[in-house]
């Protein structure tokens, strides 16, 4: 006698469509904030950086300007 249970894939295959059916109508509203907050994290990450290299060359700039003195033929 034949088991009336369905086959485990098809199961999960309609709990898959079935969430997914669910979480649509709360996807396409959710887009523009996600991306705006990809938008954020880009400025802050650009932001860091250039912060970050003003404050290397600061630090290093007297390492440079020695260097300058000690080349051959400087004026």
């Amino acid at each position: 006698m034949e088991s009336m249970n369905p086959p485990g894939g098809l199961l999960k295959t309609a709990a898959g469509v079935a969430g997914a059916a669910a979480v649509a109508p709360l996807a396409l509203p959710l887009l523009p904030a996600v991306a705006g907050l990809a938008v954020v994290g880009f400025g802050i990450f650009a932001a860091g950086s250039i912060l970050g290299q003003v404050v290397d060359g600061v630090k290093h700039k007297a390492e440079r300007d020695d260097i300058e003195d000690r080349l051959p033929f400087n004026g």
